[in-house]
């Protein structure tokens, strides 16, 4: 009996912890949309399948150290539509993936940079990206 109540415990707090990373991601969130000008007009939050696409694509990435990418080619590319990815911060914050414009989300920069320096916007092909280091230098390239 007393093993059921240990078991039942470390269950609670397994969820516990869930529970508690879902409400920092909502507060994030609702930081985000209200502190970006038009943020609903402009943007959208990644759905599930795109999640794990981004989750992909970001582990085939070399990085040099935490949020810093080792560029080995630079490759220009028309961007549209891209995710951008936030890669310094909370645990939270690297689970949040907007959706919206290359234009919008490059006028939009000194919004994102305060919640974080480094960013990387992932192009919806899935192929070519944009990184944009604590300098605000944006180089664009591809996996």
């Amino acid at each position: 009996m007393d093993h059921d109540r240990k078991e039942l415990l470390a269950q609670k707090k397994v969820q516990l912890k869930i529970q508690q990373k879902r409400a920092e991601i909502l507060q994030y969130k609702d930081h985000l949309t209200k502190s970006v000008e038009h943020f609903s007009r402009k943007y959208r939050y990644a759905d599930e399948s795109e999640l794990a696409k981004l989750e992909t694509f970001i582990s085939k990435l070399d990085f040099e150290q935490p949020g810093q990418l080792a560029i080995k080619e630079v490759c220009p590319y028309p961007h549209r539509n891209v995710y951008l990815c936030f890669l310094m911060g909370t645990a939270a914050l690297f689970q949040i993936y907007i959706f919206g414009k290359y234009a919008d989300i490059m006028g939009d920069h000194d919004e994102w940079e305060v919640f974080s320096p480094y960013l990387l916007l992932v192009d919806e092909d899935f192929i070519h990206y944009t990184y944009i280091n604590d300098d605000s230098e944006v180089m664009e390239s591809q996996v």
